[in-house]
Order: structure tokens, then sequence, then C-alpha cells
């Protein structure tokens, strides 16, 4: 039984680093990857003597585990998926040529001038990092007339955020990135622009956000209603901090939840008619806690039907 699970892992495992030697190009790795791992199997199930150079870089590896201070059983260690570089499929490939500097362009053998062997490159990739610049443009748009001398039109200009605004609309997006997907709070964002030359403070980068959501509103709005046209949604929502101290009762922020996105909305509480304003006319499975105001608002709404959610779970 232990000899045919191993037989099978094997030939898994061979499947694999054929398909990962096919993707890297590294073939000595992994054939010598191959051989050890026959000659381990090999002395585990006793039907041969190991050859002494695989045992010689078995042991190698062991010592190699213990000078990295891990000294882990090999059974226990996960297994390694992955083997060479990853082939980047998404990064734009520049080429960028190297050459030769006027001193060096000489023979060391004779002394002649060494000259450029055409179409004849040693070539090899890396990976680069392109820094973030900001500019500061001037927009000319040009003016046209006519020879009547009864219209002038003036080319459109760059997209901005704000109508009139100094920001373009691609530092908005940017601002909107940078904190809603990489959570770099705006300060901070400020901060690395300043690093960069650019003088900007979190209230403006904040403006660019407001604006950026107003002209977003109808996909936000289209985004709900699209959730609300699936058979099953989530439902949550915690508290929300006033900014303001005139009411000590924080807001509630709502949460749904879908196939198709998640969608939030800041309400005044977590009430039955809330519940009702936000899905009262949903029709099918709401998964949620079992708070009393979902209950009274799912009975209230026939079409309704509750299910409890496991993280909620005592």
């Amino acid at each position: 039984m232990q000899q045919t699970q191993i037989e099978h892992l094997l030939h898994v495992l061979t499947a694999q680093a054929k398909r990962i030697e096919a993707l890297s190009g590294q073939q000595g790795e992994v054939q010598r990857s191959l051989d050890l791992l026959h000659e381990l199997a090999a002395r585990a199930t006793g039907e041969g003597d190991a050859n002494p150079e695989s045992a010689e870089d078995a042991d190698d590896a062991d010592d190699a585990d213990d000078a990295d201070g891990k000294g882990e059983d090999p059974s226990k260690k996960k297994k390694r998926t992955k083997s060479g570089s990853n082939p980047q499929p998404q990064l734009p490939l520049v080429a960028r040529y190297f050459e030769l500097d006027e001193a060096d362009r000489m023979c060391p053998q004779c002394g002649g001038g060494l000259v450029v062997w055409e179409g004849q490159f040693e070539v090899s990739e890396m990976v680069d990092v392109i820094e973030v610049r900001y500019e500061l443009v001037r927009a000319l748009q040009r003016k046209y007339v006519c020879g009547c001398g009864g219209c002038i039109e003036t080319a459109p200009g760059p997209e901005r955020v704000i109508e009139g605004g100094r920001y373009s609309l691609d530092f908005a997006i940017k601002v909107a990135v940078d904190k809603y997907l990489d959570h770099l709070p705006l300060t901070r964002q400020a901060r690395i622009m300043g690093r960069h030359g650019l003088e900007v403070g979190s209230q403006t980068l904040w403006d660019q956000l407001e604006a950026l959501a107003r002209q977003l509103d109808a996909a936000w709005r289209e985004l709900f209603v699209q959730l609300m046209h699936e058979p099953v949604i989530g439902l949550d929502q915690t508290s929300w901090k006033r900014l303001s101290g005139a009411k000590k009762t924080p807001w509630q922020m709502w949460c749904v939840t879908g196939r198709r996105g998640v969608y939030h909305q800041i309400c005044d509480d977590k009430s039955e008619a809330t519940f009702t304003a936000l899905v009262g006319r949903y029709e099918g499975v709401i998964v949620c806690d079992a708070a009393a105001t979902h209950g009274a608002g799912a009975r209230a709404s026939p079409l309704i039907v509750l299910a409890g959610c496991w993280a909620h779970v005592p």
C-alpha cells in the first residue's frame, strides 16, 4: 500500500516538475530534483542502495536546513509549488541597450579598436521600477477663428475631476486607488508627494476624492440595483463614528455583498425601518446575523428569506 502511494506521488511530482521545467527552462535543476525524489523513495522502501552522489546531495540539503536553523522534518515541510522566475505576462517588455564606454572599446590582445558586432547581444531580463513623477502642466488650448470674423472656437482642455480645477482626472484617480486599494491615508500620500516635489495638503486630496465620488454616483447606485437582482446576498452593519460631537449615537454603515460587488451605505441607525428602506423590496435569501430588527423587517416582506450567518454562531 505504501509503495503504491509513493509511486502515485512520484508520478504527480514528475508531471508537475516537467510543467515547471517547460515554463522556467531550468532543466538541470528540475532533473536533479527528480533524481533526488526517486532516490529518496527507493531508500524509504528499501528497494535499492542509494546512489552515493544522490545521498551526498540529500545530506547537503539537510545540512543547509540545519544551517538555516530550521532542522524541520522534511515530511512536514510545505512542498514547493513553483520554481524559477515568474513569467510576468502583464508587464510591458521594453528593450534597453547597454553599450561599452569609449575607453573600453579596445582589444586587450592587440590594442585595436572594438566595433559593434551586428545582431549579437547577451540577453537577460530584469524587473525595473519607474518612479512616480508629478508635473506642472501648462495647458495651452488653441483658439480657431473664421475669416468671416463671426466664429471663434477653442480646443477642449484636459480632463479634470473638478471643472476649472488645478488637478487632472488621472491625479484624482491615483489618490483614490492609493487610499482605497492600497490603504494609504491622505496625510501619508501628501508626505510621499512632498518627496517628489509636489506641495499639497490632505484637504486638497479629500476634495479630489469627493468630486470623484460625485461623478461615480450613478455607477454606485447601479451597483445596488444589480445586487438586488441576485438570488442570495449578504447583509451586515457596523457602527460609524460621527465627526461632530452634536450626537453621541454613531451612524451605522450597512454593507450588502453579492457575486457582482459590495455596496456600502451609511444610515442613521440599524432599525427595522432602515432595514425595510434598504432591502425591503428584495426577493431572495439574505445571509445576516440574528438581529431582531432583521427578523421584524423580513416578516414585513414575505419574499425575503433570512439565513443565519456562521460567523455569528456563538
